[in-house]
């Protein structure tokens, strides 16, 4: 596990370097509007009155707003962006949290309802923090527990209010991805889920000490390439991703602009550069889904759903939801791709699309959104996987404001302008459908010679090729070892050679080519004197 928190920790070493520079010129190729505006958070009710929380943008400034009784600015002398996280319900009380972004920083910050007081906690060096849980004693908040990320991965710490200090709860090589709080005799039972196990720890928030209970490996969920596989297989692409690959498009599902329908027209398509053929997606697309919900459903759906290609758009909710750090949904795309690729697929991974929605009036946004897109791309290289750039086709539409045309329009409830529009996943389509074909055909497998006792022909055999795209075989061979001089092609999954009593000996080999002429790599060297597939390199190699 070490190790492969090291590789992704190193994958991003020069990730924040360019996230300074992006940031200066984001409002203006963005287009954010300096009027201000405000967007509704949270309603709730407290001891039978109405309340609700109200986000007020006048960039660079974002405040939170509280409507009831009276108006109040929770955030008010907090400079920079005050981006609310959530409310907790204590025994009498109400805590409303937010990150309060401020000078390329963030801290936590919360507002005590029944006190009426709002404060900055002392917090420093976190690049993440979550929605805390709250610790009370006699009604009195005492303590927070929550996610926070400070080393390039998700821990858990506690911060004692009354003392304000701060203690690691967790120190850990990957991230944890989330935690359940209970409390019984004064002491703290937290619950703690990774991608590999659970723990269960006790902790003492007078003594601050914490002690592991309990931990459970979970099962190995990787799985070997199924055998036996339809012809359809090796022509179908799964989408595995949230709303915008469900395809929802102003509150309903639209499957014809979706970019998977329309990857199969542009796939089908004579006319087309890069004309493939024949092709079938499979929609595993789920509304609302995070990366972490992608990693708990994949083992199973791709136990279920085959295709060869394997097209990876998530992690737009990770950054709308703030539940997870960067750090964390790059480590949960990682073990998707790895549970992809176990199960032989050819993975093309994508980066987010932006929204046009209240959040993108906040610079703490674009900044995630950067970071996480560069990740991915950063990811795809280091797992030697394909990759797409939607987020930059985007935003190099028409700048400064074009790529909002490529969004749906913002219809209040029914819409919030997250998702691309019919042209948006064009875009999209496009971009997967341009690298899907250019992905070389399958080697050639099963090769065996039918009849090796045979001194005057061998019949050689091999599986059939079904890629829309396939074209033909190219075979290179010779009577006598390596170098083989003699070449042919064919389209057809056997070929048999004739001898002659004086060249009593056989050796071959070959590879497949798609229309576009791009090549397999050759298979190994085999020889006509032997019925199963058993590379002959050896037998010459001796000599």
């Amino acid at each position: 596990m070490e190790g492969n928190s090291n590789k992704i920790n190193i994958m991003k070493i020069n990730i924040k370097n360019t996230l300074l520079f992006l940031l200066l010129f984001a409002a203006a190729v963005h287009g954010l509007s300096l009027d201000r505006k405000t967007a509704l958070l949270e309603k709730f009710e407290f001891q039978g009155r109405p309340y609700s929380l109200v986000a007020s943008f006048a960039p660079p400034q974002a405040d939170i707003v509280l409507h009831g009784q009276l108006n109040i600015n929770l955030s008010a002398e907090m400079e920079g962006e005050n981006i609310f996280l959530g409310n907790k319900t204590g025994r009498d009380n109400i805590y409303t949290f937010w990150i309060n972004y401020s000078h390329s920083t963030i801290r936590l910050a919360l507002y005590d309802l029944q006190q009426n007081r709002s404060r900055v906690l002392a917090l420093t060096d976190f690049s993440f923090i979550g929605l805390p849980e709250i610790f009370e004693i006699d009604r009195d908040l005492q303590g927070l527990v929550f996610l926070g990320n400070r080393f390039k991965n998700d821990d858990i710490f506690y911060y004692d209010l009354e003392k304000d200090l701060l203690t690691q709860l967790t120190e850990t090589p990957f991230s944890e991805k989330g935690f359940t709080l209970q409390e019984k005799d004064g002491q703290l039972q937290i619950e703690t889920s990774s991608l590999w196990a659970h723990y269960r720890y006790r902790f003492d928030p007078v003594q601050l000490k914490i002690s592991l209970v309990e931990k459970n490996q979970l099962a190995n969920q990787r799985q070997k390439p199924a055998a036996d596989l339809p012809p359809t297989y090796y022509n179908t692409y799964i989408g595995f991703g949230d709303s915008i690959t469900w395809g929802k498009f102003e509150g309903e599902q639209h499957l014809e602009f979706c970019y998977l329908t329309q990857m199969k027209t542009i796939l089908e398509d004579p006319d087309n550069a890069n004309y493939y053929g024949s092709s079938d997606s499979i929609n595993l697309g789920v509304p609302g889904n995070t990366t972490l919900d992608g990693v708990n459903r994949i083992s199973q759906n791709l136990n279920i759903y085959k295709g060869l290609y394997f097209l990876l758009m998530l992690g737009f909710n990770d950054i709308l939801n703030s539940s997870n750090s960067v750090d964390s949904s790059l480590e949960n795309l990682d073990y998707i791709i790895d549970i992809a690729k176990a199960n032989g697929m050819r993975v093309i991974v994508s980066t987010p699309t932006p929204s046009q929605s209240s959040f993108s009036e906040y610079e703490y946004y674009w900044m995630n959104l950067y970071s996480l897109s560069a990740g991915i791309l950063a990811l795809a290289e280091e797992k030697n996987v394909a990759s797409i750039d939607p987020l930059e086709a985007f935003l190099s539409t028409n700048p400064p404001n074009g790529w909002k045309s490529l969004l749906e329009d913002i219809i209040p409830p029914v819409s919030s302008g997250n998702h691309p529009n019919a042209e948006g996943h064009r875009i999209i389509a496009g971009l997967f459908a341009d690298v899907l074909t250019t992905f070389p055909p399958l080697p050639p497998s099963g090769i065996h010679v039918i009849n090796p006792q045979d001194t005057i022909k061998k019949n050689v055999q091999w599986d059939a090729n079904y890629e829309s795209d396939f074209s033909h075989f190219a075979i290179e061979f010779d009577f006598a070892p390596p170098p083989l001089t003699h070449r042919l092609t064919t389209t057809d999954n056997h070929f048999t050679f004739n001898l002659f009593p004086f060249l009593p000996t056989l050796y071959f080999r070959l590879k497949t080519v798609d229309r576009g002429d791009r090549a397999s790599d050759f298979s190994e060297v085999f020889s006509g004197q032997n019925q199963v597939s058993t590379p002959a390199k050896r037998l010459w190699e001796k000599r």
